[in-house]
């Protein structure tokens, strides 16, 4: 069965990102640039893993996804995630954007996952 960490490398070389391990162990985020200096990762994304249900989880900013006009593949919308400064936010709500991928998965869901987070990448 592949490895959170193994899905995180998986994922990075398929949308040209780089990946780091978050202080929380638990959570890998993907940034534009390879950097660990607070403030110029350029991060965009967190990944963690859901044991129980056999997949990985895959969060972003609401607001990125609208940007780069993807909203429409978001599995998941909702407001008031942990990562998400309410300031940063037009709608001053936080929200997060969430997609689900099964472990192992090449299928629909990890390419819905990819075209978003590529779009994501691709803004300015």
């Amino acid at each position: 069965m592949e490895s959170l960490e193994d899905f995180v490398k998986r994922l990075s070389s398929s949308i040209n990102c780089y990946h780091h391990l978050t202080s929380k162990g638990d959570y890998w985020s993907l940034k534009k640039f390879n950097s660990n200096q607070r403030g110029q990762m350029g991060v965009f994304g967190w990944v963690r893993e859901l044991k129980r249900e056999a997949l990985f989880r895959i969060e972003t900013y609401g607001y990125l996804v609208e940007r780069a006009g993807v909203g429409d593949l978001a599995e998941e919308v909702r407001e008031g995630m942990h990562y998400t400064s309410k300031k940063r936010d037009p709608d001053g709500k936080g929200v997060g954007i969430l997609f689900n991928v099964t472990k192992g998965s090449h299928g629909v869901d990890y390419q819905k996952a990819i075209k978003a987070l590529e779009a994501i990448m691709a803004l300015k």
